[in-house]
């Protein structure tokens, strides 16, 4: 028996038994007759809505819950046949790496606040450390005046003053030297 010829005027589909469809083509489709161009176009779902449905409340996936929606939203689509088995797969291994890195990006996220708040602190330390030597400035040159007013007087003033008797190296007022503040965080911590 003569095997039957095939006219590139018909359908291109192959059944599940090994058949070609001997429908002609439809007028605007390059392969597919009418009828399975309507079951393909049927199979195959909106890659948009898919994605949307499938990234819905998942965020940027860098927390253990947006992982854990993302998986859940794998499973509900794959139950409903939206996706294919080995797409489920790969999305699950993809899962399990994010899971994976997790520790690793929230130990990197803790050290940059940490650097941050570090940075705040010193910044901090250095605005109290210029405020107290400019009031201890201040008050060394208030003393400074009243002494010179005081030697001014003339050294004939009875009133017995032991400052103007004083070395010039000695210290001028009897308010105790303040503890250095550490220059940084580092520092502070030792």
């Amino acid at each position: 028996m003569p095997a039957k010829s095939v006219t590139p005027s018909q359908c291109t589909h192959i059944n599940a038994r090994g058949r070609r469809c001997r429908l002609l083509i439809a007028r605007d489709h390059d392969s597919l007759c009418t009828q399975h161009l309507r079951q393909s176009a049927a199979s195959q779902p909106d890659l948009e809505a898919l994605a949307a449905e499938l990234l819905d409340s998942t965020g940027d996936l860098t927390t253990a819950e947006e992982v854990n929606a993302f998986l859940a939203n794998v499973v509900k689509l794959r139950a409903r046949k939206m996706i294919d088995r080995k797409d489920a797969v790969a999305f699950g291994y993809l899962s399990q790496l994010l899971l994976w890195t997790l520790p690793g990006m929230e130990t990197k996220l803790e050290a940059e606040s940490d650097a941050i708040e570090a940075e705040e602190l010193n910044r901090d330390i250095a605005e109290m450390r210029a405020h107290v030597l400019a009031k201890r400035a201040a008050k060394a040159a208030e003393v400074s005046r009243k002494s010179q007013n005081n030697s001014s007087a003339g050294p004939g003033d009875s009133s017995g003053h032991a400052s103007s008797h004083a070395p010039s190296n000695a210290p001028t007022s009897p308010v105790p030297a303040a503890p250095q503040t550490p220059r940084d965080y580092a520092s502070m911590r030792t």
